[in-house]
């Protein structure tokens, strides 16, 4: 190889090093100086919906008592004159499912004393109800199959 080529080579891999370190630098986020970087645990959050099981059913005060899937805790749900309670169900046996992939569930209006404790739910909120250990504004809760 001749002298010229090699240095031509030396050029280029330093140019393609310092271009690699230039993009790096130029996509970092810039924090102004003096600022904290806020943790992702302590930014605020919005939960609108929750999957939970069932723990109680208190009909004659109209509310859940539900454990939310992967927690520890218990939350009060209280339903009102508008929630919608609805149970789905697979329009096929479950042991025996249909060659076709999609299906739609059958979807049963119920009330609050057809829930029993076990019974895996979905619950969607108005509000949000992120770190709230009881909430009333809810727009629907289904029964899971």
């Amino acid at each position: 190889m001749k002298k010229n080529q090699i240095i031509v080579l030396i050029v280029v891999i330093v140019l393609i090093f310092v271009g690699i370190i230039g993009w790096n630098s130029v996509q970092k986020p810039k924090i102004p100086a003096g600022e904290e970087v806020t943790p992702e645990e302590e930014k605020v959050e919005e939960v609108f919906s929750l999957s939970a099981v069932v723990l109680s059913v208190d009909a004659a005060n109209n509310f859940l008592m539900v454990k939310p899937a992967g927690e520890e805790k218990e939350i009060k749900v209280v339903l009102s004159d508008t929630t919608k309670l609805i149970k789905l169900e697979f329009p096929f046996d479950p042991a025996n499912p249909p060659a076709e992939a999609t299906f739609t569930p059958i979807q049963t209006e119920i009330e609050i004393s057809d829930f029993k404790a076990g019974d895996n739910v979905f619950i969607k909120t108005t509000e949000n109800i992120a770190g709230k250990t009881a909430f009333d504004s809810v727009d629907f809760i289904h029964i899971l199959p």
